[in-house]
């Protein structure tokens, strides 16, 4: 007999700062994509709170990312795509976190066309954003 694996639920918003650094990358990990450049931009100023809710946490990080992207400094830019590549391709086959698997797996391609038509978006994406 197998037993259901209990799905993760995010703790209270509150209660991020208090958390050990593995429970701040969890949280991370299931709001973005796992990634450890966005971990070490984020883990800090996740550990200082203090938050009321995701909307707070996910304005933080986004600032943090609009920052590096405004400094224009080629370590950040380099930086920067470590975070933008950590997230799959539309409509790969292989990605590792399990809300990229709910995505991906809603992603329903209905016909060549869009499936050319995805394909030629994600080399757009990719001719942007190398690697």
């Amino acid at each position: 007999m197998s037993r259901a694996i209990p799905k993760y639920r995010l703790p209270s918003a509150a209660l991020i700062p208090a958390l050990p650094t593995d429970g701040r990358v969890k949280v991370l990990a299931h709001l973005f994509e796992p990634c450890d450049a966005l971990n070490t931009l984020a883990l800090e100023y996740l550990a200082a709170g203090p938050f009321d809710n995701y909307d707070e946490v996910i304005t933080l990080v986004k600032q943090l990312l609009v920052d590096l992207k405004d400094t224009e400094s080629p370590s950040n830019t380099a930086w920067l795509l470590k975070i933008l590549v950590a997230h799959p391709r539309l409509g790969a086959k292989k990605v590792d976190s399990e809300h990229s698997k709910l995505e991906q797996a809603s992603l329903t391609i209905g016909s060549e066309e869009e499936a050319i038509k995805l394909k030629s978006l994600n080399k757009q994406y990719e001719d942007k954003f190398p690697g």
